[in-house]
């Protein structure tokens, strides 16, 4: 039924359709929900450091921020779920329209400028969340036009919002990407980045905080800066990277030109990122290898996506503007399909698949 379904909802803005989903999600029995979409397999076991996944597939932060619609998502198979991204402070974001859907590449541009309840708020709802997998929580720097000068510094900020909730998630990640700083500049920086890694690890270290803590990265972020962030991080035992984020730039759409141009700025999700992402997630694996948590988001709409995402270095997966396209039970007929390649090939888990570039 998700074909017309699907209609029906890209009649409306993405936005409303989103809150239609949610609404209509509370009226949906989760339990038969569960029984449908559920694929139940040791092959499809995995861990990330401490967390034990019974599917490596997960929702991508940005779909459920104030983490309001928790059993639902569980009740579509989803192995686990990245919440957020969560700021210190609340935020309305930047002003409406900002989501657009580009169909014909199964893609969405977004300038949606962080709107979330905040760290305080947050806290108090999930604490309420009764979800039986795993949920990390995605934290990032309040942005400029939302602060009310609490913090006098974004470090600050961040650190705010990690000790309020690092004890709520099954891990932490740090949403390093958007924009820091009136100037525009992310923690992203290399020099900024090692700042703050180092006040997280002695912040870490005071509350004995010992969940896995990763960094999300942009696909667009340079090569030289991206190794010195890897660098860092394995310097101040940080556990590994989320990789991709949303991309500033605009590779492989077969959507006219004209409405790209019309859309304006804003980070572009869906299959149209995934070679940039696999790109940056490659390079991070040939540093790490299997010694850090390497989850990989970005582009995925399909079982080669997927495929494409285990060789190149990811034990785990999200996603986000694929499931929108392809709709609720695409987690369910990924974990099927991985479940039977995996049984063709012969290999009894799906870590026989990391790195290894011979199943694309």
């Amino acid at each position: 039924m998700y074909p017309l379904t699907k209609k029906l909802l890209f009649l409306m803005s993405p936005e409303t359709a989103h809150e239609v989903v949610k609404k209509a999600s509370c009226l949906i029995p989760k339990s038969w929900l569960y029984r449908q979409s559920n694929v139940s397999s040791s092959i499809l076991n995995t861990k990330l450091a401490s967390v034990n996944l019974k599917n490596p597939i997960g929702l991508a932060a940005g779909f459920d921020k104030n983490g309001e619609m928790t059993s639902f998502m569980e009740s579509l198979g989803f192995g686990y779920l990245e919440l957020g991204s969560i700021t210190a402070l609340p935020c309305k974001g930047q002003k409406k329209p900002r989501v657009f859907r580009l169909p014909k590449d199964q893609s969405l541009i977004n300038r949606m400028g962080l709107p979330n309840a905040g760290a305080d708020k947050f806290s108090k709802q999930f604490a309420k969340n009764k979800v039986n997998i795993p949920c990390g929580i995605n934290i990032v720097k309040t942005p400029e036009f939302a602060a009310k000068n609490k913090f006098k510094t974004g470090i600050a900020d961040f650190l705010y919002t990690y000790e309020k909730l690092y004890d709520l998630g099954a891990y932490t990640t740090f949403n390093l990407s958007c924009p820091n700083t009136k100037e525009k500049k992310t923690f992203e920086d290399p020099v900024l980045f090692e700042s703050l890694a180092k006040e997280i690890a002695q912040l870490r270290a005071s509350l004995d905080d010992h969940k896995p803590i990763l960094f999300k990265l942009s696909p667009d972020l340079d090569a030289h800066s991206l190794n010195k962030i890897v660098e860092t991080a394995i310097k101040y035992d940080f556990d590994g990277f989320v990789l991709t984020n949303t991309t500033k730039e605009r590779p492989n759409l077969t959507t006219i030109q004209k409405k790209i141009i019309s859309i304006g700025p804003g980070g572009l999700s869906g299959k149209s990122v995934l070679d940039k992402a696999n790109i940056q997630l490659k390079r991070v694996y040939d540093i790490v290898g299997i010694n850090k948590i390497l989850i990989g988001v970005g582009g995925i709409t399909t079982f080669e996506d997927l495929l494409s995402k285990f060789a190149n270095g990811a034990q785990a997966v999200q996603i986000y503007t694929g499931f929108i396209y392809g709709g609720p039970f695409i987690v369910k007929k990924l974990n099927e399909d991985l479940v039977q390649f995996c049984k063709k090939l012969g290999v009894k888990n799906i870590s026989s698949l990391i790195g290894n570039t011979e199943i694309l």
